[in-house]
């Protein structure tokens, strides 16, 4: 949640700064990605640098702590199917080779069934209208917004 505070740090125009809260998992991880996408706004990815790497290294996903992350970047309806296609974008031969063994099936090919596996992994993402989660808000628009 962003949100200005009477003792946030002063930029240079003399505005509130922005306060960023993240969640307790997001503070304990090791890595965590920022990013923005035009569809679906600005994400924070606890773990990311585990999912990169397996990504980049399928023989990783043989480790627990490499396979539990990325099946829960598969299964977690906070992960859009965005990041997954980021990353199996950067070398779908790679994604092959991670989702076969991750989930067991020999024939498996990001370019062919990568969409499919998407969609039925995350349904209920395809069957919303897409909203970003966190949207910028100039100062006159959220001081309105924080009088309801």
């Amino acid at each position: 949640m962003l949100r200005t505070t009477p003792g946030a740090v002063r930029g240079g125009g003399g505005a509130a700064a922005p306060v960023v809260e993240l969640p307790l998992d997001l503070v304990e991880s090791e890595t965590v990605a920022l990013i923005y996408d035009e569809e679906d706004g600005l994400g924070f990815y606890a773990e990311f640098g585990l999912v990169e790497a397996a990504f980049a290294d399928p023989d990783l996903v043989r480790r627990r702590r490499y396979r539990e992350h990325v099946l829960s970047y598969l299964h977690d309806d906070s992960v859009e199917p965005m990041m997954l296609r980021r990353l199996a974008d950067r070398d779908p031969d790679k994604a092959s080779v991670l989702f076969r063994r991750l989930l067991k099936r020999p024939r498996f090919d990001w370019a062919r069934d990568g969409e499919e596996l998407l969609r039925t992994a995350k349904a209920g993402y395809f069957a919303r209208v897409p909203r970003p989660r966190v949207s910028p808000l100039s100062e006159r628009l959220a001081a309105y917004a924080g009088r309801r």
